[in-house]
């Protein structure tokens, strides 16, 4: 019989989880914890830090899925939708190179799957309508409190993935149906929350996922030079850029300053594309404000 309590992946959502049963969550946090259930299908998703949820994913069934990290979407307080960039991986390529991101996952039957998914997620503490789609199928998470969700571990550590009557593992586990599933119905519906995630062609653009401030130099205070520099580069695969060169500058230092910034403190997140991750160009503004203590009030 193969638990998945066994496995390394759960032995972690474990431990992430079992330390707090003690204490109880207050009534008005907010969902970071999330499932889905069925006979077939269970994924998890947590928020596990400021830009990566782990997603846990178990096939009862005997069908191989193809999981990828722009299929996991949901949407913030505002309105604005939020999708998966990568996931995060430890394999190496053909020349034996290691490889930092992938952008698919093939999950056999009767197996699973703990991944981690990076991308520009924001608005964290109003998660609203969690999914994945997996080919023809979006399944909806279903939000859980942290209590909820810590027993709900407990109960899947103790799945047999060789069992040949899932629904029946399930009902004895004492594990209920979670969430709900849509199939697509053809039409442009389906793509609606992905519209201006991305391109036309199906790329998920390059991210900048961190962009500390850059500071002018002396010589900018002085001649009270501001504006913005605009470059372009490459994103690679690791998320690595290359190529940043100058394209329209400001003079004063600052052109130079801000090559120096983006190279050596931004942080990137590679392109994606029919599940593969890709090089792609990029452009980038550097802004260089005037500080506000420089500012001249405005006449009323």
């Amino acid at each position: 019989m193969k638990k998945i309590s066994e496995k390394p992946w759960m032995t972690l959502l474990l431990a992430l989880f079992l330390p707090g049963l003690a204490a109880a969550a207050p009534a008005a946090a907010p969902a970071r914890s999330f499932a889905y259930v069925d006979e077939n299908t269970i994924i998890t998703a947590e928020v596990a830090g400021e830009r990566s949820f782990v997603l846990n994913f178990i096939n009862l069934s005997e069908f191989v899925l193809v999981i990828q990290p722009g299929e996991f979407i949901y949407r913030g307080g505002s309105g604005a939708h939020y999708i998966g960039q990568v996931y995060e991986s430890e394999q190496e390529d053909a020349e034996g190179d290691a490889e930092r991101y992938t952008a698919s996952f093939l999950l056999m039957g009767h197996s699973y799957a703990g991944l981690t998914v990076i991308g520009a997620f924001r608005e964290l503490d109003a998660i609203e309508e969690p999914s994945v789609r997996v080919g023809a199928r979006r399944f909806y998470l279903e939000p859980l409190a942290k209590g909820d969700f810590e027993q709900l571990a407990l109960q899947i550590g103790q799945l047999d993935l060789e069992s040949v009557d899932p629904a029946a593992m399930l009902e004895k586990a004492g594990i209920r149906h979670m969430g709900h599933d849509e199939r697509t119905d053809g039409t442009s519906a389906w793509d609606r929350d992905w519209e201006g995630l991305l391109t036309e062609d199906g790329i998920n653009p390059p991210k900048i996922i961190e962009r500390p401030e850059i500071p002018p130099t002396a010589e900018a205070r002085k001649t009270k030079t501001w504006g913005k520099v605009k470059l372009s580069g490459v994103i690679n695969r690791n998320g690595g850029i290359q190529g940043l060169e100058v394209v329209k500058g400001l003079g004063r230092g600052l052109d130079e300053r801000a090559l120096e910034g983006v190279r050596n403190s931004w942080v990137f997140l590679p392109a994606t594309k029919n599940g593969e991750v890709v090089e792609t160009m990029i452009g980038i503004e550097v802004e260089f404000r005037e500080p506000e203590k420089e500012r001249r009030p405005q006449a009323e």
